[in-house]
């Protein structure tokens, strides 16, 4: 419940929790690439890793969804909006 959007739909709302999922997900696959291969911390990657992952999972998901990945980067609460 913490991560409901009250004010958009059930749709606009599975694909704004698999944002937070992707983002959670990709920080701790970069902690243990850190941990267990001697990786280093490259918070860019991390930002990218996630909004890639976020957005193909939920075009995956959802059919209806006809923004371009960059259209989702640079503007992803009007996507949302459109979803």
């Amino acid at each position: 419940m913490n991560f409901y959007l009250i004010w958009f739909n059930k749709k606009v709302n599975t694909v704004w929790k698999g944002m937070w999922l992707a983002i959670v997900w990709e920080i701790w696959r970069h902690r243990n690439n850190i941990v267990f291969n001697g990786g280093v911390v490259d918070d860019s990657e991390i930002f990218f890793r996630a909004q890639l992952k976020a957005w193909a999972w939920a075009k995956f998901r959802s059919k209806t969804i006809n923004y371009s990945f960059s259209d989702g980067c640079l503007c992803p609460m009007q996507c949302l909006e459109n979803t």
